[in-house]
């Protein structure tokens, strides 16, 4: 069973794709990156309300809960989210990571940062397992507001 966690999370390239996902979806790991809306209806007036309209999410598409202690959210010029201690997200579930400041819940959780994090021209978001490992990315050419990975 170890064998089996390890290969969910040590990816291959396979679904690392972004931009809409090739692979089949068997081969997807079961928590991955699900959407993020890099540019938030309004203007960018840097106000926290704004911030946190900016966001990335993660889906459970798995039939356990895990626990992502020690993993990581990450966008290419390296701002780095980390998941609290003890947060577990249950199957069938979507967390909510808005950039800006918060308090955290249930199914939202807040970067705390005074400035947007997602490029409107284009970025990526990397997302890692405690170990490191890379789990799933999703990057975007900056066409719209949001992107589903």
């Amino acid at each position: 069973m170890l064998v089996a966690a390890v290969g969910l999370l040590a990816p291959s390239a396979a679904y690392a794709v972004g931009l809409g996902r090739s692979a089949d979806a068997s081969a997807l790991p079961p928590v991955r990156l699900s959407k993020i809306q890099y540019d938030p209806p309004g203007d960018d007036d840097g106000t926290n309300t704004s911030l946190n309209k900016e966001w990335v999410q993660i889906h459970n598409y798995g039939a356990k809960a895990w626990t992502l202690t020690g993993w990581s959210v990450r966008d290419v010029t390296g701002y780095k989210f980390s998941f609290p201690e003890g947060f577990t997200i249950q199957p069938g579930t979507t967390v909510t990571v808005h950039t800006g400041a918060g308090k955290n819940r249930l199914l939202h959780l807040y970067w705390g940062q005074g400035s947007y994090i997602w490029n409107n021209t284009g970025d990526k978001a990397t997302f890692k397992n405690s170990a490191g490992k890379v789990v799933d990315t999703c990057a975007y050419d900056g066409d719209g507001s949001w992107v589903s990975c």
